[in-house]
């Protein structure tokens, strides 16, 4: 049976990444590297946008590029590493949970200082500054989620242009 040759960008779009991904997961060990043309183009298998979808799941899912690569080896080397990604995604699963607990705390501080901030703003005369910013706890445990600021500000600049 003879086998489909793809060329790297057949690869990428099966898989949903970039060549520039592909090829730098050749670099770093994770794809095999495909055999060339006598151009010096890339030929890869069948297998090779499977090999990407595995990459990509895993790093979804939360290994490093390091653990994917040593998991992979293990596999490459004729050994059963799934006791090591067990083990792996359990410490993921930890990491999350302390995420979780962190972000509960941090969401009582901001719930805390908001309604500090209400009690203020009504006790401040209409059009005078409240002083906010000034009034932010400096034993708080914040810790918004990546990009929450950035909203608010974009949130604020819109109000402005209304």
């Amino acid at each position: 049976m003879e086998q489909h040759h793809l060329r790297i960008g057949e690869v990428a779009e099966r898989a949903g990444v970039s060549a520039d991904t592909i090829r730098y997961y050749e670099r770093i060990g994770l794809m095999p590297k495909p055999a060339r043309t006598s151009a010096g183009y890339r030929e890869y298998g069948e297998s090779a946008a499977d090999r990407v979808r595995l990459v990509q799941n895993a790093l979804r899912f939360g290994f490093s590029l390091k653990q994917i690569g040593a998991f992979l080896g293990v596999r490459k080397a004729g050994g059963a590493p799934c006791k090591h990604v067990r083990a792996a995604g359990t410490q993921i699963l930890e990491a999350i949970e302390r995420q979780i607990a962190e972000l509960t705390m941090s969401r009582e501080s901001v719930k805390e200082t908001l309604r500090l901030w209400d009690q203020r703003l009504s006790q401040t005369p209409e059009g005078r500054p409240a002083h906010l910013l000034e009034a932010l706890p400096a034993s708080a445990k914040f810790s918004p989620p990546a990009g929450a600021a950035r909203q608010a500000v974009g949130a604020i600049g819109r109000a402005r242009r209304t």
